[in-house]
């Protein structure tokens, strides 16, 4: 028998109750109903509850990742106004300023500010400052420099490069070498200025250490009437 028909058999019976007017066809009526209860009861209890349909997760879209952008290449505006000095024969460095174009690089930190020394060469690099780069690089420097000793540092408008020589008792004559790949050659007649300088370099070159202080001494004079005269 199955649980529809003695569900229908309990409700039947319940009816009859409700009609029995003899007291002891009622009890057996009852007893009957309490049996046919617990046999539903145990049915019910028989019947295997069906296992939930499992609902399939949801299928998770791919995950797409960009390919990697390469670091656009840095692009510099170059440092074109800048001041050198020489400190002069027996004197150790060769300072090099940067006071126009940069205000505000003070504000930078370490990492956006770096110089590079090489032992005929410097590359200052400054980043985002107000939105721009700025490099100045100079290759062939007139003489070799200690790149473990030079420094720099930069404040609130300028950046100060020490250059340090490595032969404090050299001149230099201009802060990088005229023809650094060339050998020498003979003084051009259309251009005296340049037939002296190089006789001069070629004299402090080879000169004893007096000839040389001379010649530093001349040149760092002609060089302050020079400027003088530009202002």
């Amino acid at each position: 028998m199955n649980t529809n028909d003695m569900m229908d058999d309990i409700k039947e019976l319940q009816g009859l109750l409700q009609l029995v007017k003899s007291p002891r066809l009622a009890e057996d009526l009852r007893q009957l109903l309490h049996t046919k209860e617990q046999t539903l009861t145990k049915l019910q209890a028989a019947i295997p509850t069906p296992a939930p349909t499992p609902v399939a997760a949801p299928i998770a879209s791919p995950v797409v990742y960009a390919p990697s952008r390469a670091n656009d290449a840095e692009i510099y505006t170059e440092v074109s106004t800048f001041g050198w000095e020489d400190e002069g024969y027996g004197k150790p460095k060769v300072m090099v300023y940067i006071t126009s174009g940069i205000d505000g690089v003070g504000a930078l930190p370490p990492s956006q500010v770096t110089v590079d020394f090489g032992k005929q060469s410097f590359d200052l690099k400054i980043k985002g400052l107000h939105g721009k780069n700025y490099r100045l690089v100079r290759n062939y420097l007139d003489k070799e420099i200690d790149p473990k000793k030079s420094k720099f540092v930069y404040k609130k408008n300028r950046v100060t490069i020490t250059l340090w020589k490595a032969d404090d008792k050299s001149t230099w004559m201009n802060l990088t070498a005229k023809n650094p790949t060339a050998g020498p050659t003979k003084p051009n007649p259309a251009d005296p200025s340049a037939g002296i300088m190089d006789m001069m370099k070629n004299m402090y070159d080879e000169g004893d250490d007096e000839m040389k202080r001379t010649i530093a001494k001349a040149w760092s004079e002609s060089r302050n009437k020079s400027a003088a005269g530009g202002l």
